[in-house]
């Protein structure tokens, strides 16, 4: 390891660092990403006393399990060695390990300044400054920093999050180059097709983000947000959107999440183009089937939606299908009517399904409630019980 000239500060009346060419009492090994203690016997007599104080705290640092120990431990070092920069470094790595990215990015600028003659690695520290800002949501701030690296090493290891980092600032530019740095065999890839997938999208080039988005869909065929982000870029192609689509939702159908909610609505839009095409060409009066008009956004969970709303949706669209492709005037007319008097029973029953459920939740709610007033009542016996005034329950008996 190269050998340097180092500022350390020496006792605890100094208040400035005092320069001195001699070997430091430490050395760093950028592979391991330590420091290796070498001891105080090359420094003047002078600042040996603050350098057995470090390595004292070190080793005691070293030897605790707790967190807030460590810490004290390091802090004291620093108090009277403020350069010291074993303690500024595993502070730094602590804070780290807690998720602390405004005090990881404090000592990591420490520490920077502290690394005048290159112990550290100066990439090393530009690296964790730029993550902690990423962090902090500096997002701008992360992007000037990581542009700064030189190491191919750290600087490639960096693509992905430097991508999401000006996906973040809007810069889809910038997000494209560096997504499109990661090669197939590396384990960021299918998250850096979603970068490219989101910024071309973006940018309006729905032509690449399809390609993307299939490129997505293979790796993770059984992701439902795959074939959602094909039918984004479908244009006008209803007939294929609408395939992307109920493939999605044959997925979200035994996974569902949110997602659901959406996929459904964007089928409705396209399915009741379809009836409200048919229902233009017919002469005689009937309603038009709308599944927008019966739809009542008042689920009390999800499984309830499935099964009183998203399943009877492909059924609605399915028979309206039906009637469009068998029938025609009168007929169709007819398959309509049949229809429109199936759901407006269906949609009467639910409704009241749901009254019944609403009394049942404020039912509920009523009982918790006299729960907890009984709780409330049975404490304050038992404090009455045990807490009462010495001088009633002592008092003679002709107090009573």
């Amino acid at each position: 390891m190269k050998r340097f000239i180092l500022l350390i500060g020496l006792a605890l009346t100094f208040t400035s660092a005092v320069a001195i060419e001699e070997v430091a009492p430490y050395k760093f090994d950028a592979n391991s990403m330590k420091f290796t203690l070498t001891g105080c016997t090359n420094l003047p007599k002078d600042y040996q006393s603050a350098c057995k104080y470090s390595e004292k705290m070190m080793l005691k640092a070293k030897e605790t399990f707790k967190t807030e120990k460590k810490i004290q431990y390091y802090e004291k070092i620093l108090k009277k060695n403020p350069r010291y920069m074993p303690a500024v470094y595993e502070l730094m790595f602590l804070y780290a390990k807690n998720f602390q990215a405004q005090e990881v990015y404090n000592y990591a600028k420490q520490l920077r300044t502290l690394n005048t003659t290159n112990v550290i690695p100066p990439d090393m520290i530009t690296d964790i400054i730029a993550r902690s800002c990423f962090q902090l949501n500096r997002f701008q701030e992360a992007a000037n920093e990581f542009e700064t690296i030189k190491d191919f090493n750290i600087a490639s290891r960096n693509y992905l999050i430097l991508a999401e980092t000006y996906l973040k600032l809007v810069d889809y530019e910038n997000a494209i180059k560096y997504a499109s740095k990661i090669p197939p065999e590396n384990h960021n890839y299918y998250n850096a097709l979603e970068f490219l997938y989101i910024s071309y999208y973006n940018l309006g080039d729905t032509q690449t983000a399809y390609k993307y988005a299939k490129e997505l869909n293979r790796l993770k065929p059984l992701d439902a947000k795959n074939y959602l982000r094909l039918a984004y870029c479908c244009g006008n192609n209803n007939v294929q959107k609408l395939n992307y689509l109920y493939k999605a939702k044959e997925i979200l159908l035994k996974q569902p999440d949110q997602e659901l909610y959406k996929t459904d609505k964007l089928i409705a839009g396209i399915e009741q183009i379809k009836i409200d095409n048919a229902h233009k060409n017919i002469t005689d009066f009937v309603v038009k089937p709308d599944w927008q008009k019966n739809f009542i956004e008042n689920s009390p969970d999800m499984n309830f939606y499935i099964k009183n709303w998203s399943k009877p949706q492909d059924e609605f669209f399915k028979t309206a299908n039906n009637c469009i492709a068998k029938y025609h005037g009168n007929n169709l007319v007819k398959c309509f009517e049949a229809l429109n008097n199936s759901e407006e029973k269906r949609i009467q029953e639910l409704k009241e399904e749901l009254k019944e459920i609403k009394e049942l939740q404020k039912q509920r709610e009523q009982e918790l409630m006299m729960q907890k007033m009984l709780l409330l009542q049975q404490q304050m016996n038992y404090n009455r019980y045990y807490y009462y005034p010495y001088r009633y329950l002592y008092s003679p008996y002709f107090y009573w």
